[in-house]
């Protein structure tokens, strides 16, 4: 082979060897990198995957943070819920409790005015000295109580009640105490002689209220009771005179009033605020009654004494020996004569054996 195609051949070798070393540094140099690109890509798929870790596991604690926020939330409405039926549970009750108020006010109110303030009357009895002034009434009809001076003394049978002039002689009478009174020829009989001692209030308290359908009619002509109550149911059963249907009338024999009893609560008002009628009577063109409040009361407390009457002598063992006006007058005439030791006498009543009667003593005037 010539010279100079050895030499080339031998320059073209080392072209291709320096190329390859050339390709091969070239090669690792693109490998590095590539291995450097690959630890890259790994670190970053690494963070990658940290940061969807996080991201998952902040999700889960959202989710978890929202439905107990949700839970909370609708305990607290199912909370206000509650109190809102109960605060309006309590408001019906409040508006019931003011209702029932506001009614128990009207009722005291309509109360109040229909009374008049005439509540716990508390009256206090005066001492008065009584006597008896030989009126009698039925034991089956008792009266109704009063503090008057006007006290009911049974009396048994077989007894009498003198009251004298001086009370010097009624307390001789009691000091002999027996007595031997004279009939007829002979005969006499044995009667003791005692102290009469009343059972009289001292304090009376009672509770009072105004009737609202009645009404107390006084200062009333002196006439028949019947003909008064049918008089006075005709001029206030009419509307023109401001009155209106009675339902009951009733005359109180003891103070000679009379009260009316209406159907409607309204009426009986009007006519007490009036107060002065003018009502037709027979033989009298107009008369002028007063009408007044009809008040009852109940007795609350009632305080007692015994009160001796120093003028009045009771007689017991008294028999039936004879008619019994007969044996009153005896009596009189024997407790008259000073030699008896007696005196003047302004009443006697004698109550036979086996009956029974109730004596009315009132206060003590002197005469």
């Amino acid at each position: 082979m010539p010279k100079s195609a050895v030499m080339m051949a031998e320059g073209g070798l080392l072209d291709s060897l320096e190329g390859v070393k050339d390709e091969i540094i070239r090669q690792k140099v693109l490998y590095e990198k590539l291995v450097e690109e690959q630890a890259q890509l790994v670190k970053t798929n690494s963070e990658r995957e940290q940061r969807t870790k996080d991201f998952k596991d902040r999700f889960v604690k959202i989710t978890e943070g929202l439905e107990q926020a949700k839970e909370q939330h609708l305990e607290t409405i199912n909370s206000q819920k509650r109190k809102h039926d109960s605060l309006k549970q309590e408001e019906a009750e409040l508006l019931e409790d003011l209702k029932g108020t506001e009614t128990a006010l009207e009722e005291q109110e309509i109360k109040e005015a229909e009374v008049e303030g005439a509540t716990n009357v508390n009256t206090v009895v005066p001492k008065r000295e009584v006597v008896f002034r030989g009126a009698t009434v039925a034991t089956g009809n008792p009266q109704p109580f009063d503090v008057k001076s006007r006290i009911k003394y049974p009396m048994e049978g077989g007894t009498a009640l003198i009251t004298f002039e001086d009370e010097i002689v009624a307390r001789k009478i009691q000091s002999l105490q027996t007595h031997k009174v004279t009939l007829e020829g002979e005969c006499y009989i044995t009667v003791e002689a005692h102290p009469v001692q009343l059972t009289v209030p001292t304090l009376v308290q009672m509770d009072t209220r105004v009737c609202p359908r009645s009404i107390l009619v006084s200062q009333l002509p002196d006439m028949d009771s019947e003909v008064i109550l049918d008089k006075l149911e005709i001029h206030f059963g009419k509307r023109f005179n401001g009155g209106g249907e009675v339902a009951s009338r009733h005359f109180q024999e003891d103070t000679r009033n009379a009260v009316l009893v209406f159907t409607d609560d309204k009426i009986a008002l009007g006519l007490t605020q009036k107060e002065n009628h003018e009502v037709s009577f027979p033989k009298k063109s107009k008369y002028k009654v007063r009408v007044t409040p009809f008040v009852n009361g109940t007795i609350t407390r009632v305080e007692t004494e015994a009160l001796a009457c120093p003028r009045t002598v009771l007689l017991t063992g008294i028999p039936g020996v004879m008619d019994a006006d007969c044996l009153q007058d005896t009596l009189e005439i024997f407790f008259q004569k000073g030699s008896n030791g007696g005196g003047e006498i302004s009443n006697a009543l004698y109550n036979p054996p086996g009956q029974t009667a109730v004596a009315l003593f009132e206060q003590d005037t002197g005469i």
